[in-house]
């Protein structure tokens, strides 16, 4: 669930902090569970709250420009490490990057373009495990 908090959106998601090159170029289009849709305006991101990402699911990030400035989204794990990025996109352009979180924690969006983060453009998301039959 993804829960909205101004300037910042909290999201509580389910994901994978596999850094693993190898796995991460091994996912396709056709392995997506779902689209988490993103937007990104000045100093904010915004994203459904409604919104439950399961560890193991194959997830589409898509980020969309609707902000003035250009824009980016890095996804990083718990110790703030790299997983993954949407390259910087001009005013109304998107991106798209597909992301597989094998464990639970907290991980966070940053867009790291000039002053964007210390003035608050980051989502912290919280991963939870899938639940057992």
């Amino acid at each position: 669930m993804l829960l909205a908090s101004l300037p910042l959106v909290m999201l509580s998601a389910c994901g994978s902090d596999d850094t693993d090159d190898d796995s991460i170029d091994a996912l396709s289009p056709d392995d997506v569970s779902q689209t988490v849709q993103f937007t990104a305006t000045e100093y904010e991101f915004g994203a459904d709250a409604s919104t439950t990402i399961v560890a193991g699911e194959v997830v589409r990030f898509r980020l969309t420009n609707v902000g003035e400035l250009d824009h980016e989204m890095r996804v990083l794990d718990e110790n703030g490490r790299l997983i993954d990025q949407i390259e910087r996109l001009a005013p109304g352009a998107s991106g798209d990057v597909l992301l597989q979180f094998e464990s639970a924690g907290q991980y966070q969006l940053i867009c790291d373009i000039d002053d964007h983060l210390t003035r608050g453009q980051r989502a912290i998301f919280s991963i939870e495990e899938p639940v057992s039959d």
